[in-house]
């Protein structure tokens, strides 16, 4: 899980580097497993929101190549700058790192993204206040026919966030059918597990 989101960057858990204290869930699983899951592939338009330090975002810029673009937003300045960084280092001109906080509008037009990606996010006690909101913006930037995928962490998992925290594949699913989306299946990745959706017709 990211340590980048959605906590005030005056916060002392937080150091102003952006690091973040506990693993990322991208070291967790085969990332190659969630892309081919939701089909990432050249030209497509990924957003990746609440990207903590971004490893998901890195990945994305790879696969869908200088045709395609990757949005990433968290609202931790020091996350966003490390990012952007990299991003540059490696000249990954398809890459925008932008502080945003996902529980607002999202700085995207209408039907701009082809995929996004909600990792290991949804737990955290602001965003799980704002799920509702969160899912609508979400079906707002998201094309017809686009791909959504929510990575969260098993309840019973080893690692993780407290369990109290922990949220159901059952539950995101409801809570995403009930915004507008249509579940596409669940996969189990261990201690995490991969819940794809599509937006439902209008």
């Amino acid at each position: 899980m990211h340590a980048c989101h959605h906590r005030d960057p005056g916060d002392p858990g937080v150091p102003a580097t952006g690091k973040r204290r506990h693993p990322s869930s991208y070291g967790m699983q085969d990332p190659g497993i969630v892309f081919g899951a939701l089909r990432l592939g050249p030209g497509d338009v990924f957003l990746d929101a609440g990207c903590g330090l971004g490893e998901y975002a890195l990945e994305a810029a790879r696969l869908v190549g200088p045709t395609g673009m990757v949005h990433a937003f968290d609202v931790t300045p020091g996350c966003i700058e490390e990012l952007a960084r990299q991003a540059v280092a490696l000249g990954l001109s398809q890459l925008r790192a932008e502080v945003a906080d996902i529980t607002r509008p999202l700085p995207l037009p209408d039907a701009r993204v082809t995929v996004g990606l909600l990792g290991t996010v949804l737990h955290i006690p602001p965003v799980t206040r704002a799920m509702e909101a969160v899912f609508t913006e979400m079906r707002r930037v998201l094309r017809p026919g686009g791909r959504l995928g929510v990575i969260e962490c098993n309840p019973f998992s080893p690692c993780g966030p407290p369990r109290s925290m922990r949220l159901t594949a059952a539950r995101i699913v409801d809570a995403l059918e009930a915004c507008g989306f249509r579940s596409l299946g669940v996969h189990d990745m261990g201690g995490l597990y991969l819940a794809l959706f599509q937006p439902g017709l209008p």
